[in-house]
Formats: structure tokens, sequence, C-alpha cells
């Protein structure tokens, strides 16, 4: 599943990102996003913003349609 698919309040590991661009994928890594990485979904609209560690990240829907996640309960 990807990142859209979790609902505000949601948890999930980072398996993958997919469909980005190189320079997209560089600014997702220097943030956290990464592969094992465990993230919270804070809010879905207009904007996802996840939460990884101490950082709190806005992504518009074709970034965070590229991070693929396993749901965490």
């Amino acid at each position: 599943m990807n990142l859209t698919q979790l609902k505000s309040g949601d948890a999930g590991l980072i398996t993958a990102l997919q469909r980005l661009s190189g320079a997209d994928q560089r600014k997702l890594i220097a943030f956290g996003l990464v592969p094992g990485a465990l993230l919270q979904v804070l809010q879905t609209m207009p904007v996802y913003v996840v939460k990884i560690e101490n950082t709190e990240l806005a992504l518009d829907y074709e970034m965070a349609r590229a991070i693929v996640v396993r749901r965490k309960f």
C-alpha cells in the first residue's frame, strides 16, 4: 500500500520509494524518509503531513503516493 491509503493517526513502516525522480528521492531521503523508517500520518488534507522521529513534513499527493508503506498497528 502507499502512504495515501493511510488515515490521519495511522502509523506505517516505509518499505520502498517508487516512481520518483532522482532529485525527489534524494529530498525524501534527506528528511529521513527511507526504507525501514517508521512514520505517523498527522494530516491527509489539504496535503499529507507525516512525522518521522522529530521531523514533521508536508507532502503533496504525488510524493505521498510514491512512498510504499506497511501499516503498523
